[in-house]
């Protein structure tokens, strides 16, 4: 682990926000020339270019939730989050690359329609952004320590990440879309690819211990919104029960007017007030009655 990394210096906050500054400069590329490229050179019509931008929010629906769990539990090239964001970079450079030569790509694989090989890209392009965008914020959490080094990470990453998306459209507007367009492909390949040289990914995280608890948690708030609680009793309002670690919540029902009015309390650190509570017991909350 380099020096850098063991003293969380600013250096190397910079260089851990820049994964995630090339997968946004390449969203940037991508919604400022896409449209104008398809139709300016390639002459789509609107309709036409709509369904080239839906293919990609269809990669990211799919793609986001699975990279996401293969890369918690993956550990291949040195890294539990590298890979994913080398593969990412490298695929989005090659996409913005491919945008001003889709006509060339078609041509050389022998593909009549421009639009095939239009969706075909752009679908490319927004998974390969979405491959890496969470492994990229993912890795900040990796290897800082919970509280405000976590939160200093972020906020570096957020800064950097939003004065290079608005340098991208600026770049566009000033210079064109074409120098965006290249200038792109060289920044998201050395932004994605370079940093890691300098980030080492703990093997084991530090954060691993509490799995169990936020699980239980989850299981908790599951069982508060199974379809039988809305179905149980008289009431229209649900009691939430938020349990604290090492902390007892009971629910107290007091009758109000010939009405129960209940309250969840957990030592003192949070009320939740819900009138006319459906019967707790069945939230797994030890319900008690005073008169």
């Amino acid at each position: 682990m380099l020096a850098i990394q063991k003293r969380l210096s600013n250096i190397f906050y910079i260089i851990l926000g820049l994964p995630s500054t090339a997968m946004g400069f390449a969203l940037s590329i991508q919604i400022a020339v896409l449209s104008w490229i398809l139709r300016t050179k390639y002459n789509l019509e609107i309709d036409q270019i709509g369904i080239v931008w839906a293919a990609g929010p269809i990669a990211g629906i799919l793609g986001q939730p699975i990279i996401g769990l293969i890369s918690d539990k993956a550990w291949f090239w040195g890294g539990r989050r590298k890979p994913f964001i080398i593969i990412g970079g490298i695929l989005a450079a090659l996409m913005i690359f491919a945008l001003p030569n889709i006509d060339k790509i078609s041509n050389f694989f022998g593909i009549a329609s421009i639009m095939a090989v239009a969706i075909t890209v752009a679908l490319t392009l927004d998974l390969s952004i979405n491959i890496s965008f969470n492994p990229t914020r993912s890795i900040i959490a990796d290897v800082t320590p919970d509280g405000q080094p976590r939160t200093k990470g972020y906020t570096w990453m957020q800064s950097i990440s939003n004065l290079f998306g608005s340098g991208a459209y600026l770049m566009g507007a000033l210079i064109g879309n074409y120098f965006l367009i290249y200038a792109g492909v060289i920044i998201v390949l050395v932004f994605s690819i370079g940093p890691l040289l300098f980030i080492e990914e703990p093997r084991v995280l530090a954060d691993s211990a509490k799995d169990e608890e936020l699980k239980s948690g989850g299981r908790i708030i599951q069982n508060v919104f199974r379809p039988r609680i809305f179905m149980a009793g008289y009431s229209n309002y649900v009691c939430l029960h938020v349990r604290f670690s090492g902390t007892e919540t009971t629910c107290t029902a007091r009758h109000v007017g010939g009405r129960p009015q209940y309250a969840a309390r957990a030592d003192d650190r949070m009320v939740i007030l819900y009138p006319q509570c459906c019967r707790c017991n069945l939230a797994g909350i030890p319900a008690r009655t005073d008169e």
